[in-house]
């Protein structure tokens, strides 16, 4: 059976505090300075047992009285300021709707498969391009005129793992850390973590030499927050940021979503999140989610990029126009906006081998895409400006982005991500 799995927001830390929880609600609470390898959160959690994320100031529990936690809001000598019950995250590609589709009731079947079959047709409905044409991103954001490659910076993707075998990735060094029981980092067969790690700090493909990818010469960190199928939760991404945050990687890459309701306020725990981060000078990114279909509907900034203090990344196709399915600033007046934008509709980048095949590459579509952009660029400036802080960096971009023509501050915040001459 399911078990309903709460995120607790306690306002210190205290042994006595902690004490105090324990004996409240029942459990024995175990510290994340005290995870490892070997003694991992997934193994700990259970009805009796929490796990205490100490960069964060978050419990996450699970079964416990609902009620009891509400009563604790109301009790001031109670240290529990916040709860959420956990919430799933799915990879914020444009095919990922397709697969949540899937799996809801039988009415929507045709419905879904004449999405899916559009969505899949649509490479072949375009001319055929060279290789360097779909490298459009790289040449919009100005990436010919650095000469910095990401050097000594680390790059954190929390995503569906990383192939590590991928041959342009030979030789090189990547840690990692699987936050999905029973599944390892450093393979990938959803191959959404190895597009996104490929944008963010790849280089050129092994067939053809041309170019994909952004900081070259980046420390890439791999935290597998999505299970092979691209589903996620809030716990075992609380849980990745914190080990992040632990590791002092400065940047900390999110192409999940989860999606946001109109007028819904940012997530508590998210934007605790996000200030712990910047305040333990590490930048948080995430991708604006796909849920739109412009230009008949928009939909909100998703969860975690709706909340102040993480960067909402939208994604722009290749004739400068906002992408279809690319979120909204609209409830921007909750917090829910987008800071900036970068390329996000077919985007070339790494990818794990298919069955009978033995190209190692793929063009995907999404502001999962974006978000690495972003990424690999605040790579390059933290390489060019390393004594500016997070909140610097941040400022940065925003400050050097490109606004583009005739689009909105709504749908592109302040605008295309550009590359410092």
């Amino acid at each position: 059976m399911k078990s309903n799995r709460y995120i607790v927001l306690l306002d210190n830390q205290h042994e006595s505090t902690i004490r105090s929880v324990e004996k409240e609600f029942a459990v024995s609470v175990t510290s994340s300075e005290l995870l490892s390898k070997d003694n991992r959160s997934f193994d700990i959690i259970d009805d009796s047992h929490a796990v205490l994320y100490k960069n964060l100031s978050m419990m996450v529990v699970d079964n416990v009285d609902e009620k009891q936690l509400s009563l604790s809001l109301t009790d001031k000598k109670s240290p529990i300021v916040y709860f959420e019950k956990e919430r799933d995250f799915y990879v914020a590609d444009e095919l990922s709707l397709i697969e949540e589709l899937k799996m809801d009731i039988d009415a929507l079947k045709n419905k879904i498969l004449e999405l899916e079959s559009t969505i899949r047709k649509k490479p072949a409905q375009q001319p055929s391009v060279s290789a360097t044409e779909l490298e459009w991103g790289l040449k919009a954001i100005g990436m010919g005129d650095t000469l910095f490659s990401g050097k000594g910076v680390n790059i954190c993707i929390l995503d569906t793992g990383f192939e590590i075998q991928h041959p342009d990735f030979a030789g090189r060094e990547i840690e990692g850390k699987s936050f999905i029981e029973g599944e390892d980092w450093d393979r990938d067969p959803n191959g959404h973590g190895t597009h996104c790690g490929g944008i963010a700090c790849g280089n050129v493909r092994n067939d053809t030499g041309k170019r994909y990818g952004i900081a070259k010469d980046s420390n890439l960190k791999i935290g597998k927050v999505l299970s092979d199928k691209g589903k996620g939760s809030t716990s075992s991404i609380v849980d990745a940021i914190d080990w992040a945050i632990t590791k002092q990687f400065r940047i900390i890459s999110l192409s999940l979503a989860a999606p946001a309701k109109l007028n819904e306020k940012p997530s508590v725990l998210f934007e605790t999140i996000g200030k712990k981060a910047l305040d333990n000078n590490s930048l948080l990114i995430a991708a604006a989610g796909n849920d739109s279909n412009r230009p008949a509907s928009l939909a909100p900034v998703s969860v975690p990029a709706n909340s102040l203090s993480i960067m909402a990344v939208a994604a722009i196709d290749k004739e400068m126009q906002i992408a279809r399915f690319s979120n909204a600033g609209i409830n921007a007046a909750t917090g829910g906006n987008i800071d900036i934008c970068a390329p996000g509709v077919n985007i070339l980048s790494a990818y794990p081998q298919k069955n009978g095949s033995s190209d190692n590459y793929e063009s995907l579509s999404g502001t999962s895409m974006a978000t690495p952009f972003v990424s690999g660029m605040a790579a390059l400036y933290m390489e060019q400006f390393p004594n500016l802080t997070a909140r610097e960096i941040w400022g940065l971009l925003e400050n050097n982005a490109k606004p583009i023509e005739k689009l909105k501050y709504r749908d592109i915040g302040k605008g295309l991500i550009q590359v410092i001459k």
